[in-house]
C-alpha cells in the first residue's frame, strides 16, 4: 500500500465531515403588544405570541394575529433572501459550509382594541336604511304575480273493502 492510497480514506473522511456540518436554520419570531394573541402564518397556527416557527423558503407570507377584544390584524410580509441564498452559493451554505447559519427574522405587530358599536347606532342606521327603501321609485313594469299553486286535497275516507278469507272444502 502506498502513501497516496493510505491518504485517500482520510481525504474522504474529511470531505464527509465537512459536508455533514453545513446547515441553515431559518426561523420566524412573531411578537405583539398583546401577549398570548394567536398567530397564524399562511392560515396555519403556530401558537401564541411571542411565537416562533421554522420556514423553508424566502418570499411572501401572510401573518394573521387574532385575540378576543382586539381587531384582527392580517399583513403580507416579504422575507428577502440573504446573499448566501442565491445559486450556487446556496449549495455551499447548505452542504459544504462547516458552520451553522442561523437566519432569524423578527416581526412586531401592534394590535388595537376593537371598537364597541352602540346598540342605538345600529338601530338608527337600520331605520335610515328602511326609510331609504321606502323612497325608492316604483318599477316601470312590475312583475306579474304568479297564480297560487293548488293545494293537494286529502283523500276522502270511504268504505273500507272487507277481505273475506276463502275457505277451501
Amino acid at each position: 500500500m502506498t502513501a497516496r492510497t493510505a491518504q485517500l480514506p482520510a481525504v474522504f473522511a474529511v470531505f464527509a465531515a465537512l459536508t455533514t456540518t453545513g446547515c441553515v436554520d431559518r426561523r420566524f419570531v412573531i411578537e405583539s403588544n398583546v401577549p398570548n394573541a394567536q398567530v397564524y402564518i399562511d392560515n396555519k397556527s403556530i401558537g401564541a405570541a411571542p411565537a416562533h416557527s421554522a420556514f423553508e423558503y424566502y418570499g411572501y407570507y401572510t401573518v394573521k394575529i387574532v385575540h378576543p377584544g382586539y381587531e384582527t390584524l392580517e399583513k403580507r410580509i416579504h422575507v428577502t433572501a440573504p446573499w448566501y441564498a442565491y445559486p450556487p452559493i446556496d449549495f455551499l451554505a447548505e452542504v459544504v459550509w462547516p458552520f451553522h447559519i442561523r437566519d432569524t427574522r423578527r416581526y412586531y405587530f401592534e394590535l388595537y382594541e376593537a371598537t364597541q358599536t352602540r346598540t342605538d347606532d345600529i338601530l338608527n342606521a337600520a331605520e335610515a336604511l328602511r326609510l331609504r327603501g321606502t323612497m325608492l321609485p316604483q318599477p316601470e313594469r312590475p312583475a306579474e304575480p304568479r297564480p297560487p299553486k293548488p293545494k293537494p286535497q286529502p283523500p276522502v275516507p270511504g268504505p273500507v273493502p272487507s277481505v273475506v278469507p276463502s275457505v277451501l272444502p
